[in-house]
């Protein structure tokens, strides 16, 4: 191995370590909101339906006791993604970390297939600039994690790939196996692996039974016929067994409408379609990336036609098939942000051509030029690996700043402007709180400020009942013992009726009632949220800070909830520690009229806030200013004082935000979606006090690129919402690089 082959062996090392690192990164969390938590969380839920009914079908009907049928039943695509998680599940049973794994593990497989399968053809140079390639789309890194379709898509048809390359080359009946074993993967994944392996199956059929000899170059027809052959009937049977089962029970007719029960589809035309997805498209690939890939798509077809091998139909297979899934099934690429993700396994088998097309230009003319004793060979090496690597690093900020994103907005990134959360805090509080006092299966209610979706299902293995308001001393309430809900979601007025006829304990935006209890006054409770060390960064992921629940109330947020609810409040005694305790105590120097004590507090609120925003408010309100606060989930805070006395309704600081121009080091173009940022204030502004501090907060979720986030009030109740003394429309609150 020369010089130039092992700098080639350490770059495919990096960049498998890489795209490792990011389907790694999280897997042992909770599974949250979006894709890449609530979606995988679906997938598994389905596969264990498998297990729990004996069952050849996937199904929904999660948890209800009730076996799936009909219309229930799975029918939509084949049934390889639901397999490895029944089997999981039947092995280890029901836990977060396994919703991953399997990602994890076809994911860091695919650098080192995608370097095999060009280094047997190109060389390894070559076959490095295709590893690192592939782990620089920010779809790809993105969505590492995510053990869905296209995954296991790629995944199957590189190996199918590989295997039939080292077949050719050898002739060793284990690469047959290798390559069929790849086949049986990718048409258990999706419709659309028939279509990723179909131009090479075509063209396979052509050299080895139409076109002459002299067309092609040598090859042994027997083992590649028998090949070939293999590989038809693994497609036919394949496609027998899927439709077989969707019509034992009845539900053809599922499978032909799946596309039409998706959401999307309201472009008139696919020009339209394809501008207003344009901003998933740029963050997904960068516009570096679609432009090499237009670039290279000619070329490979040019080299098929000049050179006629079977490598060279292996990039334009991937490509027929993700423009076959992006263009037709319209519905789904309107909805899902990774519809287009098998374009990143193109664009690395395309790079890696024209990288070793251009290399060999290189040398061919460096060689008439100025010969050398440098072989041909690897002057041409040195030279494709030089040219393939130059996008690899232009495009490696963008992969590394994307990873953050996705991870934080689970896969969604502007989820089209809508508001996001991932919710890990009150699973988390379901997970501390209320599982371990009720038996698996035993069913939630939930007010629908829960927002109760696959993520609440997967955490509680319970179903959900929508319910606005809890029922204590039900006589069912044994069947149904909590109800949970988030402050930010109810009104004042639905606040102070349910703490009046229930115990409410309050952990941070989650309300919870063990319905079994007789009523009694609020107890709040802090999550003592911290930066995760490490190890915590690493497994549970670095988008959510770690929590933890005292065994005792907090006597400060216990103080200021029974205040707002009209309940009887006892001081809490004890210098506060912090921000948000200082802020509690100037309210407390407030209601016991300590003026002194009040100023004081309000001083050492001030010193840490930028006041550049302060701003005043119609119905008394003064914005005293807002921070900033970084770790693993950065927010923007705005602090208010109640500085008059007139009534205030209920309404919500509302944050919105939009990116205003690109990173200089990145080739993402602003992204135009204005997003909504911010839910309401847990303590609705109804309830708020003369004279009291309150703070409102939002995740900030930051895009790449220089982000503006403002902020203006917005009624909740249909009362005039408190606008800016100067008539401003909104107030900057924070712009981020």
């Amino acid at each position: 191995m020369n010089r130039v082959d092992r700098v080639a062996l350490a770059v495919v090392v990096v960049a498998t370590a890489w795209l490792g690192f990011t389907a790694v990164w999280g897997m042992a969390g909770i599974p949250g909101g979006g894709h890449i938590g609530a979606g995988n969380a679906g997938t598994f839920m389905a596969g264990e339906q498998m297990i729990r009914w004996h069952s050849l079908y996937p199904g929904r009907s999660w948890y209800t006791g009730i076996r799936p049928e009909g219309a229930a039943l799975m029918c939509h695509h084949p049934y390889g993604q639901y397999y490895v998680p029944a089997l999981l599940y039947l092995v280890f049973g029901h836990h977060d970390v396994l919703i991953h794994l399997p990602a994890v593990l076809l994911s860091t497989a695919i650098p080192p297939l995608l370097y095999a399968i060009t280094k047997e053809r190109w060389g390894r140079p070559v076959g490095a600039v295709a590893a690192a390639g592939y782990v620089v789309v920010p779809i790809a890194v993105g969505f590492s994690s995510y053990w869905n379709l296209e995954t296991i898509c790629i995944f199957g048809s590189l190996l199918f790939f590989w295997g039939h390359s080292r077949h050719m080359a050898t002739g060793r009946g284990r690469y047959l196996v290798a390559s069929l074993a790849g086949l049986c993967v990718v048409v258990s994944g999706d419709w659309i692996g028939y279509v990723l392996v179909a131009p090479t199956m075509g063209w396979a059929f052509l050299r080895a039974f139409i076109l002459p000899a002299r067309l092609t170059p040598r090859f042994r027809s027997g083992p590649y016929a028998r090949w070939w052959a293999l590989g038809v009937v693994i497609m036919a049977v394949s496609l027998m067994w899927w439709v077989g089962l969707f019509a034992r029970v009845d539900q053809i007719p599922q499978w032909l409408g799946a596309e039409d029960s998706r959401g999307g589809g309201g472009m008139g035309t696919l020009h339209d379609a394809l501008r207003s997805r344009k901003p998933w498209i740029d963050f997904s690939f960068t516009p570096l990336a679609i432009l090499i890939g237009k670039i290279a798509a000619p070329l490979c077809l040019l080299r098929l036609l000049v050179v006629r091998r079977d490598e060279e139909t292996y990039a334009l297979g991937i490509l027929f098939g993700a423009v076959v899934q992006y263009v037709a099934f319209r519905k789904g690429a309107d909805v899902h942000i990774y519809w287009p993700h098998y374009f990143a396994a193109y664009f690395a088998l395309a790079l890696a051509q024209l990288a070793g097309t251009l290399g060999i230009a290189v040398a061919w003319t460096a060689k008439r030029v100025r010969p050398s004793g440098m072989s041909r060979v690897e002057l041409a090496g040195i030279a494709g690996l030089a040219i393939g690597l130059l996008p690899v690093v232009a495009m490696a900020h963008d992969a590394v700043r994307s990873l953050g994103v996705w991870r934080r907005t689970g896969g969604r990134y502007d989820e089209h402007g809508s508001l996001m959360r991932s919710h890990i805090d009150l699973l988390y509080v379901m997970q501390e709180v209320v599982l371990p006092r009720t038996r698996r299966g035993t069913s939630i209610d939930a007010h629908k400020s829960v927002q109760w979706g696959w993520e609440f299902q997967w955490k509680s293995q319970a179903v959900g009942n929508g319910v606005e308001a809890p029922t204590v001393g039900a006589t069912d309430v044994a069947g149904h013992p909590f109800w949970i809900a988030r402050a930010s979601g109810l009104t004042g007025d639905e606040q102070r009726k349910i703490a009046a006829t229930a115990h409410v304990r309050i952990y941070g935006d989650a309300w919870v009632v063990d319905q079994r209890e007789p009523a009694a006054s609020v107890d709040a409770y802090s999550l003592n949220e911290r930066e995760p060390n490490a190890f915590e960064w690493l497994f549970y992921g670095g988008t959510e800070p770690m929590r933890s629940i005292d065994a005792t109330p907090d006597p400060w947020l216990t103080w200021e909830w029974r205040t707002h609810l009209g309940q009887p409040a006892i001081v809490p005694t004890g210098t506060p520690g912090t921000l948000d305790e200082i802020r509690i105590a100037h309210n407390v120097a407030i209601a016991s009229g300590d003026q002194a004590a009040a100023r004081r507090w309000l001083q050492a609120l001030e010193q840490p806030l930028d006041r550049g925003p302060a701003t005043s408010f119609t119905s008394g309100l003064h914005l005293l200013g807002v921070r900033v606060t970084g770790g693993v989930q950065p927010r923007v805070e705005s602090w208010f004082e109640v500085a008059g006395d007139a009534p205030l309704g209920d309404a919500s600081f509302d944050v919105r935000s939009m990116v205003e121009a690109r990173d200089p080091l990145s080739f993402i173009p602003p992204d135009p979606t204005d997003r909504e940022m911010a839910y309401p204030p847990r303590i609705p502004t109804k309830l708020w006090r003369p004279g009291f501090v309150y703070t409102t907060d939002a995740v900030l979720n930051h895009r790449i690129g220089r982000e503006r986030y403002l902020g203006h009030w917005r009624s909740r109740d249909g009362t005039p919402a408190p606008r800016r003394v100067d008539n401003q429309a909104q107030t900057t609150l924070v712009t981020l690089p």
